[in-house]
């Protein structure tokens, strides 16, 4: 029964605490309850505007056609009120409830089955006694938990807590993400700071003509910085690629394998050159991380310039991996 906005009466005439007298018996009390819960939706409006109160119980009586003391039986005493009483109430506790967007909680078949039962209880009819037996067993059956409702809750249990799961470990992928990204920007400058440290040495410890009478035969690596594209690595480009190589390697181990072909996509074109970049792929394949270096070859493949990309197919090949290097020219053409 619904009483949304009433809020209870504590001490007034409509108190829920308030005792049956002797001798009312267990159907008179349910249609006793269910009276006082709908005239706990008889309200007043206030003078000027101010409100709406809840009707005192002489104010009840008289909207509801009978006496003040007639009313307190028909809600605490063993007394049974007419259908035309009931019907009353129940029209009049409807029209103000839905001034106040309330609901009256209950039907008027249903109220008026109550009172049919309190009567038949009153009356000591037998065949009234076990109607209303089976009535009580219908409602505990509807009252009893349903196996369907319970597992589909259990359902919508396990699926809320698998979204909390999957929030938690997004959270998570989304902060390594970001650590990475830092590690790779880092990365990044610590390269620059080795080329022009190089750079620097080269030009301090020789001029010109001295670097071009020492520098080496044709086929070796030669000791000058290397331009976006220079085939030759140096000790340093080869160190970057073995560090990437490892940092990636560490990811996957650990089952973030989106999360180390991340690292491996901005490393490779953020990074290093074509060459370093084929030198990662060998050292994938040589450490056994087939998947990632199979990724790695279709995004490079995919995103980069046909030149970045032929380029790596050639230092590939030259590498002794024809396969891969086939791979990354079929992935460059889609």
């Amino acid at each position: 029964m619904s009483s949304a906005g009433s809020g209870p009466v504590r001490g007034g005439w409509l108190d829920p605490r308030k005792p049956f007298k002797d001798g009312v018996r267990p159907r008179k009390r349910q249609l006793g309850l269910a009276l006082r819960a709908l005239c706990l939706l008889l309200h007043l409006d206030e003078p000027e505007g101010t409100g709406r109160r809840l009707l005192k119980q002489a104010e009840a009586a008289n909207r509801l056609g009978c006496a003040a003391d007639e009313l307190s039986r028909y809600l605490n005493d063993t007394r049974i009120p007419s259908q035309d009483f009931v019907e009353r109430l129940y029209k009049e506790a409807g029209a103000d409830a839905a001034v106040s967007g309330q609901d009256v909680g209950i039907t008027l078949e249903a109220l008026l089955t109550l009172r049919t039962s309190a009567l038949a209880e009153q009356r000591g009819c037998e065949h009234c006694q076990e109607m209303n037996g089976r009535i009580d067993s219908l409602i505990q059956q509807l009252n009893a938990p349903c196996p369907q409702c319970a597992a589909h809750e259990r359902q919508q249990e396990a699926r809320r807590r698998q979204r909390k799961q999957l929030a938690a470990r997004l959270r998570s992928a989304r902060r390594e993400e970001a650590r990475l990204r830092m590690e790779v920007a880092d990365l990044k400058v610590t390269v620059a700071d080795l080329k022009a440290e190089l750079a620097e040495k080269l030009a301090t410890e020789a001029g010109p003509q001295e670097r071009l009478a020492a520098a080496p035969p044709a086929g070796t690596q030669l000791p000058v910085p290397r331009r976006a594209g220079d085939r030759q690595l140096s000790a340093r480009d080869v160190s970057a690629a073995q560090q990437l190589v490892a940092q990636a390697e560490a990811l996957d181990g650990s089952g973030r394998e989106d999360l180390a072909l991340t690292l491996l996509r901005q490393g490779t074109t953020e990074l290093l050159t074509p060459a370093e970049t084929a030198l990662v792929v060998v050292k994938l394949r040589h450490r056994r991380r087939d998947r990632l270096a199979d990724d790695l070859i279709h995004v490079y493949g995919r995103d980069q310039e046909n030149q970045d990309v032929m380029a790596v197919a050639m230092e590939l090949h030259e590498k002794g991996a024809p396969d891969d290097a086939g791979a990354v020219l079929r992935a460059a053409l889609g």
